[in-house]
């Protein structure tokens, strides 16, 4: 209550939200995200990062805290990540306008991506054309549809039956791991002619 009290007098007297409010007794690390989206202003919850790979499997990342995987720091993080992984950058990269600046194409450069895909703001160009250009804003905008299933009710990365921070980020881990494995399974079953019953 140290903490809080003076939180709900700081509301009560501007009218505005105390910087890091408290929005959970039961798990203090969680905070609030704006989206800024219509029907969903705001989110509460922890930060995630998700990559998509060649092929539609996802990679999931959870912030240590809510400013460590800003969009401008993970347009070059998933990449250096990627190179971790499995040993180099990948050819090509598409990341949407909150990612782009000079410096995170300079980079993305240097860590080895030869197709640097960041969606442009204001007047700036892209650095890609043609069909390559076509293809990147494509594989850009199957992450969204990839996170729309993760979130659905079969895989429960939204509102996880958890009562800590690390058993959510274990809940977000399996929901991604769900998703990968039927989409392996899917995958595997049409190669072969299989029929799937469930």
């Amino acid at each position: 209550m140290r903490k809080l009290a003076p939180q709900i007098r700081y509301w009560l007297k501007t009218g505005w939200v105390a910087k890091d409010k408290i929005i959970s007794l039961h798990m203090p690390e969680l905070y609030s995200i704006v989206r800024g989206k219509v029907g969903k202003a705001v989110e509460f919850g922890l930060h995630w990062g998700i990559t998509r790979l060649r092929g539609g499997f996802l990679i999931a990342t959870l912030a240590q805290d809510k400013r460590e995987l800003h969009d401008s720091r993970f347009a070059v993080r998933a990449v250096e990540d990627h190179k971790a992984r499995f040993g180099k950058a990948p050819r090509a990269y598409a990341y949407d306008r909150a990612g782009w600046s000079e410096a995170n194409v300079e980079k993305l450069r240097e860590l080895g991506v030869k197709e640097v895909g960041l969606a442009p703001q204001g007047r700036a160009r892209w650095r890609v054309s043609g069909k390559t250009k076509e293809k990147l804003v494509s594989e850009r905008a199957q992450v969204e549809g990839g996170i729309g299933t993760i979130k659905s009710g079969k895989y429960g990365f939204n509102k996880p039956a958890a009562r800590s921070v690390p058993t959510m980020g274990m809940c977000g881990q399996r929901a991604v791991l769900g998703f990968n494995l039927n989409k392996l399974v899917r995958e595997l079953a049409a190669r072969k002619e299989m029929v799937l019953v469930g």
